[in-house]
């Protein structure tokens, strides 16, 4: 995958600690029908999430998304006034995100919907049941890679 080269790690995390703008791979999940599976490697969705509502995670599944779109949609969602620093002692992405509100309307309304990122077709707008999350991981960006978009 064309992200690779900007991922520094993977860590495994509980559902119930996705929060709003950072990154996750998910590996396994049950859909709605009660089929679930496990996607693994190339196959497994790598997703920003944007949002959380009423036990669904909004999201952009990145995997139909061109490295070069997102790298270019991600530098518009860092905060102006990040420092090398800040990305040096952060612990999550979404401490150098713009802010927004928890469903991710604000964030989906100015950064999202009617962007290149969203024109993408098919359209990588996403919604999972958190319940059908059954293995995921928050994925940890390079920290040079982060200090080359501010």
């Amino acid at each position: 995958m064309s992200y690779s080269k900007f991922i520094d790690k993977e860590v495994r995390t509980s559902k119930s600690l996705i929060t709003p703008a950072n990154l996750y791979r998910i590996s396994s999940y049950e859909y709605a029908d009660g089929e679930s599976r496990s996607l693994a490697g190339a196959n497994s969705s790598l997703i920003f999430v944007f949002g959380i509502h009423e036990k669904k995670v909004n999201c952009l599944k990145l995997n139909d998304v061109s490295a070069d779109v997102f790298k270019t949609w991600l530098k518009t969602l860092i905060k102006p006034t990040t420092k090398n620093e800040d990305i040096d002692s952060m612990k999550k992405l979404e401490e150098i995100i713009i802010e927004s509100d928890a469903k991710g309307n604000k964030l989906f309304e100015s950064k999202i919907k009617g962007k290149p990122i969203y024109n993408i077709n098919p359209r990588p707008y996403r919604t999972y049941n958190m319940e059908g999350l059954k293995y995921i991981q928050e994925v940890k960006l390079k920290a040079d890679f982060l200090k080359s978009l501010i």
